[in-house]
């Protein structure tokens, strides 16, 4: 197949897959809504005919095994950026994924209708170290068009070896450009505590196991030196467990801290009844790479510890996955579970900021400021009340 094929044929699949996973979709929205009725029945009447249309009209033999795998593929992304179908007897590869693609690279990739792009970007990583940015779109990846292909499959090429240099071309603010990781095992930094303009910053590149006992005396350290204000920066932070992000909560905040839930049930309770080890006033920064574990700090510090959020909403998932063995060997991996916060809302959406930082609440002169730095910004002007002091300052 020639290349003006391809690329037809790729297209006709972008059009044919939003369809099939919005049509099955809507069936069971609609089948859920009027238990009894016959909508399933129309709603997969209707895909069977676009997909016979398909099969019959277009310009060359398409092929009905690689129609359905992108049809399966669009349901799965109808429901969250995180959901997949692994065909079978590639279940050993998408584990191998999932295991070295984040260690590798320090990549967090996602797709949303069909468009991968870059979640989070982890301190200190390969991927970091390659200039990609939180929010660069991914054409290329390998030496493979990221269009078709479901998430996995894109972070497939960033499970190589160590050592490996990976390709990827990407769209920045319009523009064009190529980055080259090269892959390697390596440590994100320790929780840190530095100073900006006077006022102490927490910063946790990943919310591991151990990363409380770690934040403990740094927060203890800042306690004993009488300080009031704390600015805790979250942003980019998508790696790390769920747990961990109610222990080190519980430095913040005692009580009910927030849950696991599954199917309107709780599946487990987080409280805490240790003495706080932190009681002045706190700043979260968070933007659209804070994601998971992080959002559910966020949370607890927003609604337990009274701290205020600024910046940009959170990508808006905190949940659990579980897989179902389907018949002929393939496995569905979906999310089955959400934490909330200590309001009890599971984390299905993003947080909002109090303050918010985006290309709309630029000031007067400050067009050519990233909004990293203005994000920054806002949070000490929060914390002092003294916006034009924070101006000069910087």
């Amino acid at each position: 197949m020639n290349r003006s094929r391809s690329l037809f044929l790729s297209l006709s699949l972008a059009v044919l897959l939003p369809l099939a996973s919005g049509v099955l979709w809507s069936a069971v929205a609609s089948t859920a809504r009027d238990e009894g009725s016959d909508s399933l029945y129309k709603y997969l009447s209707i895909f069977s005919e676009v997909f016979g249309l398909v099969r019959s009209s277009y310009v060359e033999p398409a092929d009905a095994d690689a129609l359905l795998a992108g049809a399966l593929d669009g349901v799965t992304d109808a429901l969250d950026p995180f959901s997949s179908l692994v065909p079978a007897g590639e279940l050993g590869e998408y584990e191998r994924t999932q295991r070295l693609a984040f260690a590798h690279s320090g990549l967090t990739i996602a797709k949303d209708h069909g468009i991968a792009f870059v979640v989070a970007v982890e301190d200190g990583s390969p991927g970091a170290a390659a200039g990609l940015e939180r929010g660069d779109l991914i054409s290329e990846i390998g030496g493979l068009e990221t269009r078709t292909l479901p998430a996995w499959r894109v972070e497939r090429k960033l499970a190589e070896p160590p050592g490996t240099e990976v390709e990827v071309r990407l769209l920045r603010d319009g523009e064009p450009s190529v980055a080259r990781v090269a892959l390697a095992e390596y440590t994100p930094p320790e929780p840190q505590l530095d100073e900006v303009r006077g006022i102490a910053r927490l910063r946790i590149s990943r919310l591991a196991p151990g990363t409380a006992d770690r934040v403990r005396p740094l927060l203890e350290e800042l306690a004993r030196r009488g300080a009031r204000q704390l600015l805790v920066d979250l942003r980019d932070l998508a790696g790390g467990e769920g747990a961990e992000a109610y222990a080190v909560g519980a430095l913040f905040a005692a009580g009910e801290l927030g849950r696991l839930d599954e199917r309107g049930e709780t599946a487990r309770q987080f409280s805490s009844d240790a003495p706080q080890v932190w009681r002045g006033d706190a700043a979260v920064l968070i933007d659209g790479g804070t994601l998971g574990a992080a959002e559910i700090l966020a949370a607890i510090l927003r609604d337990a510890a009274g701290a205020r959020l600024v910046g940009a909403p959170t990508f808006g998932w905190a949940g659990e996955r579980s897989y179902r063995d389907l018949s002929g060997g393939a496995r569905l991996h979906l999310t089955t579970r959400f934490f909330a916060g200590p309001d009890g809302r599971p984390i299905a959406q993003p947080l909002a900021p109090e303050v918010v930082v985006d290309e709309f609440s630029r000031r007067f002169g400050e067009t050519d400021r990233p909004l990293e730095e203005l994000i920054l910004e806002r949070a000490i002007e929060l914390l002092t009340g003294a916006p034009d002091a924070a101006r000069r300052a910087a």
